[in-house]
């Protein structure tokens, strides 16, 4: 039946569900701002039991919880190892959230996360860790909340599920595609030229020779900014050991693909049915994040928004800044896709091979 607006919505929880545990959990994690919604956040909090019930219940709307690596691993690892205390800071966040999502029923999704894993240390390697990241997410509520809020060290003996037979390594064409135009950021940054120029040479290149992927623009709008705290966006970049640099540009890659899985979601998938966060510990990427959700009425307003947010990364450049990857953006949604030569069969990979070339030699 429809509600109206000013209606008031009653849930009656059962006696038995140890609702000040979970509402502790939840406060812990809303104030870790780990979670980054790929939606408007309600007024309650976008982890508080009533907006999670809502959702559930009234709008019938499932809500995903897309892990970064660090988080899906400290799960698998504390069903595989059990709990070591103190916790640092991203083994509270996956203790925390696994508890909260096995006792208000959100769905864990760790794909990006495993296919990170299987890049870096290979397929076999992915596939035992989902092994123990699949027994952590059998239901054991009570369990975890025991894990989170000190009770426990350890679950109750879960042995780790049935291989999946997966080939996580694939390539991985988003996770390419970002990697490629970090690539020419690094290569940009080396360059010397001042940072505004270094934003608008990288516009330039995704508008006539790629496309412009709009979360790493805005990664790199924070990387190459003055005034932003960056520090790990992109590691080793300057080590004399060059592969090292490289391993930093990837890794920088993937930190991209779990904000372009997000905006991709939220962007196709129907809010009335699913609502996507992120958890990630990497607070540069929930600061990011709101970067790709401006909710603006025409491109003007997206642009002055877009200047808002970007002015404690920028200062005064903030609102030429704005216009750049704005401009970008507008001219990659009208202009033709950029097309390959015709001797070149694979274009990313020729991009990709290309900026590895001019980042080993710098």
């Amino acid at each position: 039946m429809d509600l109206e607006e000013d209606a008031t919505i009653l849930f009656r929880i059962s006696s038995d569900f140890p609702r000040r545990d979970v509402e502790k959990i939840a406060g812990r994690l809303a104030s870790s701002n780990s979670l980054i919604p790929g939606f408007i956040a309600p007024e309650v909090g976008l982890v508080s039991l009533q907006a999670l019930l809502y959702a559930e219940l009234i709008d019938r709307s499932e809500t995903i919880v897309l892990l970064d690596r660090n988080i899906a691993s400290r799960m698998a690892k504390i069903a595989r190892e059990g709990a070591r205390r103190p916790f640092d800071g991203p083994t509270q966040i996956a203790v925390d959230l696994m508890a909260l999502s096995q006792s208000m029923n959100l769905d864990l999704e760790p794909v990006i996360a495993f296919r990170e894993l299987a890049h870096n240390h290979g397929n076999e390697a992915a596939l035992e860790e989902l092994r123990w990241f699949r027994a952590a997410d059998t239901g054991q509520a009570q369990a975890w909340i025991d894990v989170a809020l000190g009770r426990a060290d350890a679950l109750p003996t879960t042995p780790a599920v049935e291989r999946e037979d997966y080939d996580l390594s694939q390539p991985f064409h988003r996770y390419r595609c970002n990697y490629a135009v970090l690539l020419k950021a690094a290569e940009l940054e080396l360059s010397g030229k001042p940072p505004p120029d270094r934003m608008a040479d990288l516009c330039r290149w995704m508008v006539s020779d790629f496309i412009v992927a709009g979360p790493a623009t805005l990664y790199c709008a924070m990387f190459f900014s003055p005034f932003a705290a960056k520090a790990g966006l992109f590691k080793y970049l300057r080590s004399p050991h060059r592969q090292r640099a490289l391993t930093g540009i990837r890794n920088a890659a993937w930190d991209v693909t779990y904000l372009s899985d997000l905006s991709r979601r939220a962007m196709t998938e129907s809010f009335e049915t699913k609502r996507n966060l992120l958890a990630t510990a990497d607070q540069a990427l929930a600061e990011i994040a709101p970067l790709l959700f401006i909710d603006a009425e025409d491109f003007d307003a997206f642009e002055a928004s877009l200047a808002s947010l970007l002015e404690p990364w920028w200062g005064k450049d903030a609102s030429s800044i704005a216009g750049c990857i704005a401009s970008g953006i507008d001219a990659g949604r009208t202009r033709p896709s950029p097309q390959a030569p015709e001797e070149v069969e694979d274009y990313v990979g020729d991009l990709i091979a290309a900026g590895e070339r001019r980042v080993l030699l710098s």
